[in-house]
């Protein structure tokens, strides 16, 4: 049977399978050498690639129920894997992913323990280790581990992931009670362009604490930028958009 007169059906789902593995490589920022593999072994490669990168994230996307910030869940066989990994690659690039991983399946004690295995040293002082601590110890409730990291960072005078950190900490502030200097610390995290989650997040806080023309205007600021952005941008700050859209309608 030929497909349009120019491919056979196997050979034309043999192509679209390698231009959807090529295209979700490059989108979810996956290794290049992926893409070697589904060049030089269409099928075989595809296959591999399917069961081993794409699936994961498939049922992953359906316990989310969609799309999430920052943690999303992770498998014990992801864990293994990364495991098995360090043992022939123990680097901290590799450690790294690994403490990600447990931190987002929430074993954060072993997330800080590889961390912080890591941490010494030359790398004592490494911004890139010290902000995924920072984030590791947030998501586990330790607030005020976490703005130690983030202070350290800010002794050490490092660029890494300003933007971040800004929104981390005021994040850190806001649920310890300081909604003073989350507030400061937001509208820095705004200036500095850190996104529309701490524009939002900065409208909400103002919207908390009484200052509603405030947040009024930022919650417009989002909508606008929702309108001009494209559909990656729109998908991405989908969570914030919706905030502004139900704030602004309130209104």
């Amino acid at each position: 049977m030929d497909f349009f007169g120019i491919y056979s059906l196997p050979a034309a789902l043999e192509v679209a399978a390698k231009i959807f593995c090529i295209i979700h490589v490059i989108r979810n920022d996956r290794s290049f050498l992926w893409i070697l593999l589904i060049l030089f072994f269409p099928l075989f490669g595809s296959l591999i690639y399917f069961f081993m990168e794409v699936l994961p994230d498939l049922r992953a996307g359906r316990r989310r129920g969609g799309a999430s910030f920052k943690l999303p869940q992770t498998s014990a066989r992801t864990i293994a894997k990364l495991r098995d990994q360090l043992e022939f690659s123990n680097t901290t690039e590799t450690r790294t992913r690994l403490a990600q991983a447990l931190a987002s399946a929430k074993r954060f004690p072993e997330a800080l323990e590889t961390l912080n295995d890591c941490l010494q040293g030359v790398f004592k002082d490494d911004p890139p280790l010290m902000y995924e601590r920072a984030r590791v110890h947030f998501a586990a409730g330790h607030l005020n581990e976490a703005l130690a990291d983030l202070g350290r960072l800010d002794e050490l005078r490092s660029r890494h992931a300003l933007p971040a950190r800004f929104l981390l900490a005021a994040r850190c502030h806001e649920a310890l009670g300081d909604e003073e200097m989350a507030l400061r610390i937001y509208e820095d995290a705004v200036a500095v362009g850190s996104g529309e989650e701490a524009r939002s997040r900065y409208a909400l806080l103002l919207h908390k604490t009484g200052r509603t023309e405030e947040a009024r205007r930022l919650f417009r600021e989002i909508i606008s930028h929702a309108k001009h952005g494209d559909r990656r941008y729109r998908r991405l700050n989908g969570e914030w958009i919706g905030i502004a859209k139900a704030h602004t309608t309130k209104a």
